[in-house]
């Protein structure tokens, strides 16, 4: 639905391309099913209630043009705007081994009734991920801010298996009365909260041309997601006069999906995460269904660099949390900065309950940061993938198993030797393995060294890196009942030093049942702390930021929910 949005700015657009210098052709990048990358996407703006460009065919025969041309790119994620819900549906039922959402943004389009006996007219936004009926599907979905009196505008995303790897894959239909960029900000910040650092593919509707600051938000990205490529970027058939003189690689250009008054302009988009995609291909293709041409999409899965940053899972350069649930499940919830999280994702399901779970360091050599998991009796290391999804498990070598006594886990190099170690709280007090950087993942073979004693069996153990700016890693030590956290310095060896209180303030665990720390997570060089609240059904998570003498007024960084974790770390 455009309603007079477009007769405002189609005469601008048809002035400005009156200005562009012609283009020489050059070679076109070749996007064919049979040799394309296989990560196959599709997005189309398939006018489904608005009169001068809503198909003439009836639904059967719609439904059946549009999964033709599904099957025919292979198509891992379809991304559909102007979508009624008849359609919607109708294709739900036609697409065998796809999983769908939908967004209505519209409550009642008239013409919408079209597709559907029943008279349901919702409008909106619809995706269907190739997934079996035992996949996880998560839908997420959000209305945009719009000035008042102005048609609504939302962002759709599910969050399923594309290729065998977790993705968020999106749609959104933008409008020029959104300032400053059409909404894409807008929808920018909410992939970054809801990817919760996964792969993104948005496939977009933006109103507005390539060089305009609505693909430029887009583009540019946040630091969750990092930057954007666009599938066309490298059609070189379709690269502007500046872009051939440069001789670039890659263009601001692509090859145009709408005509506005006789003039053909790119309106349609399929974003993918830089960090994330390589190989990036596009081409536009006309089904003849709508007023917009059908964009394809192709790309190579590509595996995120290790960003170096203690505590980060997903490499997108901040620290990320990890807590066990109380049916069983391992969750993970991406770091957005200064103690904020994103939405969670299941990282492992089912059998998780009694796992005693710490992350801090590279165990396998590959400079990521891995899962060091403590279940039953046994001592498993999970290789991070890149993205924060779990590769196979490895035995923890030296000693995999002989782990039942442990009442805690904590993980941090102690000993300055470059490579994790592994803290062990039981019984007896509180133990130091030392990690063998000849072996990993593994511990060394020499006996462990106690650095605490009975005391620690109240005493919740924390690694929250360097807390007293000499350059070695430091414990913290919650007193389970009268909630004083202590912070013991390393002497420089792994051994511990006199304890001090590390804050005014105290955390006994009637009042915050769960203390958890990664270290710096703000960045100004003090340590951090995240606490649960006991508030019945109601529990949240507090972040406590560090500060020069101590820890800092709590900040709510989540609302309801927290009762039902039963360790995080």
């Amino acid at each position: 639905m455009r309603g007079s949005l477009r007769t405002r700015w189609v005469a601008l657009l048809a002035v400005g391309a009156s200005l562009l210098l012609p283009v020489a052709s050059a070679r076109a990048d070749v996007v064919d099913p049979a040799t394309a990358p296989n990560i196959r996407t599709l997005t189309y703006n398939v006018c489904g209630a608005h009169a001068p460009c809503q198909s003439d065919r009836d639904l059967a025969s719609w439904t059946r043009a549009i999964k033709q041309e599904i099957d025919a790119w292979q198509t891992d994620v379809v991304m559909l705007q102007e979508l009624c819900i008849g359609q919607w549906t109708s294709l739900r039922g036609a697409l065998t081994g796809y999983r769908g959402v939908w967004a209505s943004t519209v409550a009642s389009a008239s013409r919408c009734a079209k597709w559907d006996a029943g008279g349901d007219t919702r409008f909106g936004l619809g995706i269907f991920i190739q997934a079996s009926t035992t996949d996880r599907v998560d839908r997420f979905a959000a209305q945009l801010d719009v000035p008042d009196d102005e048609e609504p505008r939302g962002v759709l995303c599910a969050r399923g298996p594309v290729q065998g790897r977790t993705t968020l894959a999106c749609t959104t239909h933008l409008a020029q009365y959104i300032p400053p960029d059409n909404g894409s900000g807008q929808v920018v910040a909410l992939l970054d909260r809801w990817s919760a650092g996964l792969p993104v593919i948005l496939g977009a509707d933006l109103n507005e041309v390539p060089r305009s600051a609505a693909q430029a938000s887009v583009l540019t990205g946040v630091p969750g997601t990092g930057r954007f490529a666009e599938v066309d970027e490298n059609d070189r058939d379709h690269f502007d006069q500046a872009c051939l003189v440069a001789g670039a690689t890659a263009c601001r250009s692509g090859e145009p999906t709408v005509v506005i008054n006789g003039v053909e302009k790119k309106f349609d988009d399929i974003f993918v995460t830089a960090d994330d995609f390589h190989t990036v291909r596009g081409d536009a293709i006309e089904p003849d269904l709508s007023d917009h041409k059908l964009l394809r999409g192709a790309a190579y899965a590509e595996t995120r660099s290790p960003s170096g940053v203690p505590g980060d899972l997903t490499n997108d350069g901040r620290p990320d949390l990890v807590a066990v649930q109380n049916e069983g499940n391992l969750r993970l919830y991406s770091g957005l900065g200064a103690g904020q999280l994103g939405s969670s994702r299941e990282i492992g399901t089912g059998g998780w309950t009694n796992a005693l779970v710490a992350h801090r360091g590279d165990w396998t050599g590959d400079d990521r940061e891995d899962l060091l998991v403590r279940l039953d009796d046994q001592l498993w290391v999970y290789p991070n993938t890149g993205s924060g999804d779990l590769g196979n498990r490895i035995a923890m070598r030296g000693r995999p198993t002989g782990w039942a006594g442990a009442t805690a886990i904590a993980a941090d190099d102690m000993d300055g030797d470059g490579h994790p170690d592994l803290i062990v709280r039981d019984a007896s007090g509180l133990w130091l393995y030392r990690g063998d950087p000849a072996a990993p993942p593994g511990l060394v073979s020499t006996a462990p060294v106690r650095i605490g004693g009975a005391e620690w069996a109240q005493f919740d153990p924390l690694a929250p890196g360097d807390a007293t700016g000499d350059g070695s890693a430091d414990l913290w030590a919650r007193d389970r009942a009268d909630g004083t956290l202590w912070l013991y310095p390393n002497t420089g060896n792994g051994s511990l030093g006199t304890p001090r209180p590390a804050a005014d303030r105290r955390w006994p665990v009637a009042d915050s049942p769960l203390v958890g720390s990664l270290g710096d997570i703000t960045g100004d060089g003090y340590p951090d702390l995240w606490a649960t609240t006991n508030a019945g059904t109601d529990s949240s998570l507090l972040f406590h930021p560090g500060t020069a003498d101590g820890l800092g007024d709590p900040v709510n960084v989540g609302t309801g929910g927290w009762q039902w974790i039963l360790r995080l770390n």
